[in-house]
């Protein structure tokens, strides 16, 4: 499912902090937007959270966590960041205003979760870089298609092939 409103935004997010190239720079952008990151201690089953404080915006980040997972969580809270700062959150505690990611998340039951993971996928993966990822792919390397694309963007296979999925780029069924 693709969001065309969410790509958008992810797109426009990259050619503005001049963050167009593989792999997305996500320390560039969170500093552009004025975003702390923090990585922290959290239980397995959090993978991060964004908190508003002190009209200071910050990402918190599971230090436990693959890097892999790490910068999709970053890129998910940076969507909760430009897309939900200014609207209704999800979790308000006391004068800190928090939007988290939880196992239901993941599934897509929420809305503003949904779209938190469309524009994580669009801003690591963005449609024309990986256009031009897969045109240089030289697959007598010895290594699948799936592998490089993983490796040049630093996300999970499970990313990865959602979002190739998404795009119409591979058939699901057939992977």
């Amino acid at each position: 499912m693709i969001l065309r409103h969410v790509e958008e935004k992810a797109e426009k997010l990259l050619r503005d902090t001049d963050c167009w190239q593989v792999p997305v720079d996500l320390q560039a952008i969170a500093k552009s937007l004025s975003v702390k990151l923090d990585e922290i201690d959290l239980d397995d089953e959090v993978s991060g959270l964004f908190v508003i404080k002190d009209k200071t915006e910050r990402i918190g980040y599971n230090k436990w966590h693959h890097e892999h997972r790490q910068r999709f969580t970053i890129a998910h809270e940076l969507g909760h960041c430009v897309l939900h700062a200014k609207s209704a959150l999800l979790f308000v505690d006391k004068r800190e205003k928090i939007l988290y990611r939880n196992l239901d998340s993941s599934s897509g039951e929420h809305q503003k979760e949904r779209e938190a993971n469309a524009f994580a996928a669009a801003l690591l993966m963005p449609k024309k870089l990986l256009l031009e990822e897969i045109n240089s792919y030289n697959e007598n390397e010895g290594e699948s298609l799936t592998d490089y694309l993983v490796r040049r963007f630093k996300v999970s296979e499970r990313a990865m092939t959602i979002r190739l999925t998404n795009l119409g780029l591979i058939d699901y069924g057939l992977y």
